[in-house]
């Protein structure tokens, strides 16, 4: 497939034969409780311990709102022109999902005919006040029970791929391969000593037309915030075709770590694409 074919749309085909998979293997049973494969999964799931790495980067705005075009969701610019991406690695390693990794693109987004207020102001002031939130567009992972449970009960747009985070040099590295092709590597700073107080993590995800919206609560400690971080490594690849559109590989913006973190998701709300986000 090539770098141009990776639309909305694209994807959305890539995944349909493992989403009918997932819904032949999964079921709701209760408002709170599914059966995923063979286990039960009651909600909300608890993550005890896991290491995170992020990096956020100004991309070129009208290659993201093309990429999630299907969404009918809005990128945020936080100047004209400038839309916020996230890159993230997250090592789950206790976990009510089980053990393993997963790498993620997201965009800082509004709703259908939300109003984009003032350059960086309106943009600050709606992340802050959760009326824009981060769009999890791809979340592959490298174990195949999460990727069921994500999908069916969140409907995040997970799939198998080769995903190893590891530490290196005081630094968290993420490195993701699809079907044997190298996507991307990303490197945040480790050594932090701040603790995060609980906050909420509102994340939005498109599955079947419908909205995901799940509100997650999490909870840190050794977190180390930098302004930039290394410059992304790109591999040869769709994906990393399409990350070249937006403007990388370059430096972040700001990138950091959390190296124990406790998190936990709850009920998602559902709703039609092209509807107003609550």
């Amino acid at each position: 497939m090539g770098a141009a074919e990776w639309t909305a749309s694209s994807i959305k085909r890539m995944l349909n034969k493992g989403f009918k998979t997932t819904d032949q293997l999964c079921e709701q049973i209760t408002p709170e409780s599914y059966k995923i494969v063979d286990q039960t999964v009651n909600l909300p799931v608890e993550v005890v311990r896991a290491r995170n790495a992020f990096a956020i980067f100004l991309v070129d705005a009208r290659a993201a709102q093309e990429w999630i075009a299907d969404t009918q969701l809005q990128v945020v610019e936080l100047w004209p022109g400038k839309a916020l991406m996230q890159i993230i690695g997250v090592d789950y390693q206790e976990n009510d999902l089980g053990d393993y990794d997963e790498a993620g693109i997201c965009f800082y987004v509004r709703g259908p005919g939300a109003p984009k207020g003032l350059p960086f102001i309106g943009a600050v002031r709606d992340i802050i006040k959760g009326t824009a939130m981060s769009y999890i567009h791809l979340l592959p992972v490298n174990q195949e029970f999460t990727m069921h449970a994500g999908r069916y009960i969140w409907g995040y747009p997970k799939w198998n791929a080769d995903i190893d985070i590891c530490s290196e040099d005081n630094y968290l590295e993420t490195r993701f391969k699809d079907a044997g092709k190298h996507v991307f590597t990303l490197r945040c700073k480790l050594g932090g000593k701040m603790r995060m107080k609980e906050q909420l993590q509102p994340s939005l995800a498109v599955r079947d037309n419908k909205v995901y919206k799940t509100v997650g609560v999490a909870r840190g400690e050794g977190v180390k915030f930098n302004l930039g971080g290394p410059s992304i490594q790109l591999g040869a690849h769709p994906i990393a075709d399409r990350l070249r559109k937006l403007g990388l590989p370059k430096r972040p913006l700001c990138s950091g770590t959390i190296e124990k973190m406790s998190m936990s998701f709850g009920v998602p709300e559902i709703i039609a694409v092209g509807e107003p986000l609550s």
